[in-house]
C-alpha cells in the first residue's frame, strides 16, 4: 500500500447518479459464488482448508483502491465504485463484497456441523465463526497490503458513537478498526504508476448483523484527509485529465489529498 486516506464526510448524493439498476448488476457480479462445504474439506469428514477456503472466497488481487466503509452504506459506495471504474479505469475492491460469501460458507458450516436437533451448539458456532472470521480479516490485510491507495469512507453510519464519552469520535465496527489499523501499520510502497509530471510528489461492519453491545473503538489515524467535495472534484478533474493522458488518476488524487 503506498497511502491511506480518510474521506470524512462521505456523501453521495452530491455526485452524478448511478441508477439502482447498476448497483444491483455490481453485486451480482461480485456474489454469484456456489458454496459447496465439500470443497474445502481435508479429510473427507470435518477438517476444512484454510488455504482452499481463502483461494476460493478471496482471490489474490491488488486493486488501485481498497474502498473501506460501513456496511450500511454500502449501496452508496458501490455506487461510487462505478462511478470510479467507468469514468477513470481505475480498479476498486470493496470489502463489503466479500461478506457474503464468507457469510454462505458460515451458514453451511454452521448447518452441517454446529446444528444440534432444532438448535445450535454454542461452542462449536463460536469456534467456527471464530475460524471464519480470522480468514476473512487475514485475506482482507492482504489485500490492503496489495492495493496502492486505502480510503476509508466516513459518515454517520460508520463513526456512530459520538458526544458519549467527552465528544470525542469512536467506531463501533470492529472490521473497519482492524482495517484502519491495519492501514496504518502497513508497509509503504511506490506508487505504481506514477506520470512524468508529477515526479514531484512527496512520497512518504461491518458486520452485517445487529448486536446488544457495542464497543468504542478509537480511529487509527491515516496518512491523510480528503473532504467529500475534494472526492468529488478529484472525480471530475481526473477524468479530464486521463482523457488527455497529462496525468494518471491517482497521481491527481496524492496531490487533493491532505497530509496530516
Amino acid at each position: 500500500m503506498y497511502k491511506s486516506i480518510q474521506v470524512e464526510d462521505f456523501d453521495f448524493s452530491v455526485f452524478p447518479e448511478i441508477s439502482s439498476q447498476k448497483v444491483r448488476e455490481y453485486k451480482e457480479r461480485n456474489g454469484n459464488k456456489l458454496i459447496k462445504i465439500q470443497d474445502y474439506l481435508l479429510d473427507r469428514k470435518n477438517t476444512l482448508s484454510v488455504d482452499k477456503i481463502t483461494e476460493n472466497l478471496f482471490l489474490d488481487i491488488k486493486p488501485d483502491i481498497f474502498l473501506s466503509h460501513s456496511h450500511a452504506d454500502e449501496d452508496d459506495v458501490i455506487r461510487l465504485a462505478v462511478l470510479i471504474e467507468k469514468e477513470l479505469n481505475l480498479s476498486v475492491f470493496i470489502d463489503s463484497c466479500v461478506w457474503g460469501d464468507a457469510f454462505k460458507l458460515l451458514r453451511k458450516i454452521d448447518n452441517k456441523y454446529c446444528l444440534k436437533g432444532d438448535t445450535f451448539n454454542y461452542h462449536i458456532r463460536n469456534h467456527t465463526t471464530s475460524n471464519v472470521f480470522m480468514i476473512l480479516n487475514s485475506a482482507l490485510h492482504r489485500i490492503i497490503d496489495n492495493c496502492e491507495a486505502f480510503v476509508f469512507l466516513g459518515t454517520d453510519k460508520s463513526i456512530p458513537i459520538t458526544d458519549t464519552f467527552e465528544d470525542e469520535k469512536y467506531l463501533s465496527s470492529p472490521w473497519i478498526y482492524s482495517e484502519l489499523q491495519f492501514a496504518k501499520l502497513v508497509r509503504r510502497t511506490k506508487p505504481r504508476q506514477i506520470s512524468l509530471e508529477s515526479t514531484d510528489i512527496n512520497l512518504r461492519e461491518s458486520a452485517a448483523f445487529d448486536s446488544a453491545v457495542d464497543f468504542a473503538y478509537s480511529i487509527p489515524t491515516t496518512d491523510a484527509i480528503l473532504s467529500n467535495h475534494k472526492l468529488k472534484r478529484w472525480i471530475e478533474c481526473s477524468q479530464n485529465d486521463y482523457i488527455n493522458r497529462s496525468l494518471h488518476p491517482l497521481d491527481v488524487l496524492y496531490k487533493t489529498i491532505s497530509h496530516r
